[in-house]
């Protein structure tokens, strides 16, 4: 019987506070110059901002892009120029504690209640375009949540399984399993046992019914191909391509992928 003294408490308050810290992403200059070209604004979630960007004519029908987990707006850049050119609007914003926008740590539950307030504010989307993690966010904001679903998806590098995020939280923490039971009953308990446990991919888009198109790169070595491959079998209505030597973002800058996209979208 192991002893859960008040150091071990404080590890896994510390450790709980990690896995649920994103990274820093770093914004290159050509990112930096399409964010400045748009309209930024900032808008009021929790106690903190969230920082948005919008290109595009407010008459034009809207798509909302998605970054991962640890990324930005800036690193879906990539897509606006090609929608802008397909006659769309672009919004693109940072997930909380993610880019410029405010807080150090967040989660599924409250990225999700962000994506029903840019609804709020820009109306329903025609397409959501999102990128890992980010994926997994849209598909429940969409089926458990209250975001209207958009015409069409495009998924890119999709999560499956939320909980997976855990044992490859400790195998790039290179942490004992004695340290990760204690991580997961303070998950469970400040979240929800039941909550997070049945947020799977594959289970939630049998509820969605809305054409989509996903890629996965057979490089990626951080979101499994075997997750999209996963969701992509249980989507009645999900068309799935598998590329080569993209890696996990590549494809957010191929113009061959861009071109895809935009006469994906563009289908009657």
């Amino acid at each position: 019987m192991s002893v859960f003294t008040l150091d071990s408490q404080a590890v896994t308050k510390r450790l709980y506070r990690d896995f649920f810290t994103p990274s820093k992403y770093e914004v290159r200059s050509g990112e930096q110059t399409i964010l400045d070209n748009g309209n930024r604004s900032r808008l009021s979630f929790l106690d903190g901002k969230l920082a948005l960007t919008t290109w595009g004519p407010d008459s034009a029908p809207a798509v909302l892009l998605m970054h991962g987990w640890g990324g930005s707006r800036a690193q879906m850049t990539g897509f606006v120029e090609p929608l802008l050119d397909a006659g769309f609007r672009v919004i693109a914003y940072d997930q909380p504690a993610h880019g410029e926008s405010n807080g150090k740590t967040t989660n599924i539950l409250e990225i999700a209640a962000t994506m029903d307030l840019i609804m709020q504010q820009h109306g329903r989307f025609e397409a959501v375009i999102a990128h890992s993690f980010g994926t997994l966010v849209t598909t429940y904001s969409c089926v458990i949540g209250n975001f209207i679903p958009p015409s069409k998806l495009v998924y890119f590098g999709a999560f499956n399984r939320l909980m997976d995020a855990l044992p490859r939280f400790q195998a790039a923490t290179q942490l004992p399993e004695e340290m990760i039971h204690p991580l997961r009953r303070m998950i469970d308990k400040n979240l929800g046992e039941y909550v997070l446990r049945t947020i799977n991919h594959d289970e939630l888009v049998k509820n969605l019914n809305v054409p989509a198109l996903m890629f996965h790169d057979r490089s990626d070595n951080v979101t499994p191909m075997e997750d999209s491959r996963k969701i992509a079998q249980a989507w009645r209505s999900a068309r799935y391509i598998e590329t080569d030597g993209l890696g996990h973002r590549g494809a957010l800058q191929s113009r061959k992928i861009h071109e895809q996209v935009v006469g994906f979208l563009k289908q009657k």
